[in-house]
């Protein structure tokens, strides 16, 4: 605990993780992907509105691009959208998130300049394919908490559709 402390009045160390954010997000923006801008200071988001433009608020468009990242490469990240939101207690009627988008936590002394630059080649194909993913949808739905505990389905089988056009491009070994 004690060399915690110390390092955390270091400056160096105590930037260390927001200058690779930093670093994340000024990559993803090279390559033309729709990263929130200017980077936090505890994760990388991508505007999944953006990203995924075709699909609608009720599509889930910050899950289906979480989803879609995770086939493609392996990375969790997490939706903060409207799968997020619970319904409206009263009319159980769904409320669209203002922002869709994909959460990409970057902890402290966990990850390198080698890892975002992984990330960013598999969003950069992403993006190049993103017309593949479609949107989810609930197959389970819980009342309240639904972001926990709920379950969703692709619509139309999109993620084997995509996971056939990676493979098609890098190959069964990837």
């Amino acid at each position: 605990m004690a060399v915690g402390m110390r390092e955390m009045v270091e400056y160096e160390v105590a930037s260390s993780s927001a200058d690779l954010i930093k670093y994340f997000v000024e990559l993803l923006c090279e390559k033309k992907i729709p990263a929130v801008t200017p980077p936090g200071g505890l994760a990388c988001h991508v505007d999944a509105h953006r990203f995924l433009p075709h699909l609608k608020s009720l599509e889930y468009p910050a899950g289906a691009f979480v989803a879609a990242l995770y086939l493609v490469s392996g990375v969790r990240a997490m939706e903060r959208g409207t799968i997020s939101n619970d319904r409206d207690m009263q009319t159980r009627e769904e409320i669209p998130a203002d922002l869709e988008l994909g959460r990409m936590a970057v902890p402290r002394r966990v990850y390198t300049m080698a890892h975002c630059h992984y990330i960013a080649d598999r969003l950069e194909w992403l993006m190049k394919h993103r017309d593949l993913v479609g949107g989810l949808k609930f197959y389970e739905e819980p009342p309240i908490l639904r972001f926990f505990v709920g379950k969703l389905n692709p619509i139309n089988d999109w993620g084997r559709k995509l996971v056939d056009a990676f493979k098609k491009d890098f190959g069964d070994n990837c």
